[in-house]
């Protein structure tokens, strides 16, 4: 089997730090395949701020110290920034909003030939692959 590289995006994470079970299944399937699963800066700083802005220090701890050192970190380049910023104008252009968060890991996920693991909609706007881990096996 080939190697995958997973990027999660900010609704796996939250999915993982409640403990949602295909999830959890799911990410540990993948891991002990010796996937990637990935983890940018975009979807760190989402998951950080919203933790921030409720004060769930808790769930903070849990996704610095027990999470987040689990996954591979996913840098973006430059050229991914550029992509981000297309992607941004064709969506508009075909009269949809997206957020900048979801566009970077679209770019991340192109350069990467990646798949997203997502359980948000927006993404269906974009030409990358995905998958839903909220769904069972």
């Amino acid at each position: 089997m080939d190697k995958v590289t997973y990027i999660l995006d900010t609704t796996v994470i939250a999915d993982s730090i409640k403990r949602q079970p295909q999830v959890l299944e799911r990410l540990t399937n993948a891991g002990e395949a010796g996937h990637v699963i990935g983890l940018c800066d975009p979807v760190r700083c989402e998951v950080v701020r919203g933790l921030l802005k409720v004060n769930a220090t808790q769930k903070l701890q849990l996704f610095r110290q027990s999470i987040a050192p689990l996954m591979d970190y996913l840098p973006l380049t430059d050229a991914d920034w550029g992509r981000a910023a297309q992607l941004w104008a064709d969506a508009r252009n075909q009269g949809k909003q997206l957020s900048d968060v979801d566009l970077l890991i679209a770019s991340l996920a192109q350069r990467l030939n990646a798949v997203v693991v997502t359980s948000d909609v927006d993404f269906t706007a974009l030409p990358i692959s995905r998958e839903n881990w909220r769904d069972a096996l």
